[in-house]
């Protein structure tokens, strides 16, 4: 029993780990190929900075349970997650508003 439980945990931490790597590699080919047809600059920043926040708050509410994962894991990964998100959001944001010549 205690080895299905375990189990089962592991698995909800894997799909939500490849569940997020997975929407972050299909915005990111968005993006790329937004550049390519393009899609105003504002619609790009505007699901980058609003997108992560709603699954941030998606994978906690609905895809981590509390009671039987570690939130110390949890909020450790979240926070490596969001400083890559903040990092390309500025990244993002330098691109699209410096003047580069």
């Amino acid at each position: 029993m205690n080895s299905e439980f375990e189990k089962n945990l592991w698995i909800n931490s894997k799909v939500r780990k490849l569940l997020g790597l997975f929407i972050v590699v299909i915005g990111l080919g968005y993006t790329y190929y937004s550049h390519l047809n393009g899609c105003p600059h504002y619609i790009i920043f505007g699901g980058w900075a609003i997108g992560p926040p709603i699954w941030f708050i998606i994978e906690y509410r609905f895809l981590f349970n509390a009671e039987a994962e570690d939130l110390h894991s949890f909020k450790y990964y979240q926070g490596l997650c969001r400083n890559l998100w903040i990092g390309f959001l500025v990244y993002l944001a330098a691109f699209y508003l410096g003047s580069w010549k």
